[in-house]
């Protein structure tokens, strides 16, 4: 028989309603980059059918993503379901502090170790891969202030979700991509002034998983996200 503590553990099981599920979708999603300020979502219709729901449970979803700010809703031919750009004040930016560091102290635990493991494990199938990302992430720090800011946040993302993927450890992938998604309001509000930081270390840490180096790699992944959190709290003035 259980015990009373085995059995306090337990509660009531509550139903999801469809939409939510679709809700988390989409907003993480959006959080990510996938879809960056001023890209379109597919169309209602063409949602339903990928995500398997009803046009409704769609409607009903992407009325709370309007309602939270994150798109625009348009009628008529040229309308749609766009994605609205963010903007943060500073105060508001600095309510938030606290909540970005943890998501700080929550990457240095993962990413260095993602870092290393991708840094022995990665084959030549992976360096290309990871080529195609350091490219891009290279590519537009090399505009500074003209690059979209949803445009660096695609491919920062893909460019360390890459590294995840090549650890070969599926916690690691998945606890990094959470990371990138807590991140979207912080970084997106102040990117415009961290530009010229953003692509600090990139290329020591593709250098270093490429030729195998794994401590090379974590010390790289580390410096990368410390330097993150101390161009964040510079821009606020924290």
């Amino acid at each position: 028989m259980p015990s009373p503590s085995d059995v306090r553990s337990l509660g009531p099981v509550a139903a999801i309603p469809a939409h939510e599920l679709v809700l988390a979708q989409l907003r993480r999603s959006i959080h990510l980059g996938h879809f960056g300020a001023g890209d379109k979502l597919p169309p209602e219709r063409e949602l339903a059918k990928l995500l398997g729901v009803s046009r409704t449970t769609v409607r009903e979803a992407v009325r709370v993503l309007e309602g939270e700010g994150l798109v625009e809703i348009r009628r008529g031919s040229s309308g749609g379901i766009s994605v609205k750009p963010q903007s943060m004040g500073r105060t508001e930016l600095r309510r938030r502090m606290r909540e970005f560091e943890e998501i700080i102290e929550f990457r240095l635990a993962v990413e260095p170790m993602a870092a290393r493991l991708a840094a022995e494990r990665r084959t030549k199938t992976d360096i290309a891969a990871l080529d195609k990302a350091f490219e891009w992430v290279a590519a537009l720090a090399a505009t500074g202030a003209e690059g979209a800011v949803s445009d660096w946040v695609r491919a920062d993302g893909e460019y360390h979700l890459a590294i995840a993927r090549i650890s070969r450890n599926r916690r690691l992938e998945s606890a990094i991509e959470e990371a990138r998604a807590g991140m979207f309001m912080p970084i997106g509000a102040v990117f415009g002034r961290l530009e010229s930081h953003a692509h600090l270390m990139h290329e020591e840490l593709y250098q270093a998983i490429v030729k195998g180096e794994p401590e090379r790699a974590a010390a790289a992944m580390t410096s990368h996200v410390e330097a993150t959190l101390a161009d964040v709290r510079n821009l606020i003035g924290s």
